[in-house]
């Protein structure tokens, strides 16, 4: 009777767990934010979510090589959700020919009421430029940081978020002048002064 050779023991996972284990410690920590980060820059949340989503599973086989996790999956998620933009933009054209359907509309997004939130609603009021700094403003990058990042002058970047900062101001002046203008001309609102 010949006996069957044994099986080879796969090796311990313990050095390569490890990496597993701060991986899932920095996605949980990060995901909600980068899809936030994303959805700043003007991309709707399931948009938002693609695009990490994909980043994410990408980062991971190169999880060990990455030195600063937190800005390569930023620009890595802009310029993934950049990419599907273009292919969005040109699907009429290629459904025409054939080579894919347009996404379906109507369909219900669980994340409308995040989508609809105010913060995201006025940062659309900005250019892509201002939107893309003060994408990384709110996520704690000082402007040197942010300079550093995407390859631009410190200026530029500190006149792009004072720009943004006063277009954002205006808005909301605006809008909180539209919403008092409204409540007062109700039927019911006014108050009458002085006697009867």
């Amino acid at each position: 009777m010949v006996g069957r050779a044994e099986e080879p023991k796969p090796p311990k996972q313990e050095q390569g767990r490890e990496g597993y284990d701060e991986f899932a410690r920095f996605v949980h920590e990060e995901h909600l934010s980068l899809v936030k980060f994303v959805a700043t820059l003007g991309a709707s949340w399931e948009e938002a979510e693609d695009a990490v989503g994909d980043v994410l599973t990408e980062l991971l086989p190169r999880w060990n090589q990455i030195r600063t996790p937190r800005a390569y999956c930023r620009l890595a998620a802009e310029r993934t959700w950049i990419n599907s933009e273009v292919r969005l933009r040109k699907a009429p054209e290629a459904a025409v020919r054939g080579f894919w359907t347009p996404a379906q509309h109507g369909v219900s997004d669980s994340y409308d009421g995040l989508e609809q939130d105010d913060a995201l609603r006025h940062l659309r009021l900005l250019n892509q430029e201002q939107r893309r700094v003060m994408a990384y403003v709110f996520d704690g990058y000082a402007p040197e940081e942010i300079a550093a990042l995407l390859n631009k002058n410190p200026g530029t970047v500190r006149s792009n978020i004072r720009h943004a900062r006063k277009r954002l101001k205006e808005a909301l002046a605006a809008e909180q002048a539209r919403e008092l203008s409204e409540t007062t001309n109700r039927p019911g609102t006014q108050t009458h002064l002085g006697g009867s």
